[in-house]
């Protein structure tokens, strides 16, 4: 009688981290813009890492019980007083709806 091996799989969970990317054109200099972003961000969730030099923020909120990170960088625009803020949110939902929400709240806060 032959003894079976017990073999054990571990299982990998993977999240489904979705990316949403936007741009939004600002009326204003990049360097006002920022300090418009810095505080947006700050009032919907944590800032977790900025910089003046560089122009970006990275911000963390949740919308529901989903976990957000933003990523936000304020470029110059086309217009000489006018800035382009690209937006870069890591969700973990499927469909992309939260980090698409915490976006919208930070840009309805500028």
């Amino acid at each position: 009688a032959g003894i079976g091996r017990l073999r054990q799989y571990a299982t990998h969970h993977e999240k489904r981290n979705t990316m949403t990317n936007r741009r939004v054109e600002l009326s204003a200099a990049p360097n006002d813009a920022y300090q418009r972003l810095l505080k947006s961000a700050a009032a919907t969730g944590k800032v977790e890492e900025s910089s003046d030099m560089a122009r970006y923020v990275v911000c963390k909120a949740r919308y529901g019980l989903n976990p957000v990170r933003v990523r936000a960088s304020v470029l110059s625009g086309p217009a000489g007083e006018s800035s382009v803020i690209e937006f870069s949110g890591r969700g973990q939902d499927v469909w992309g709806v939260a980090s698409r929400k915490v976006i919208d709240s930070i840009v309805r806060n500028l």
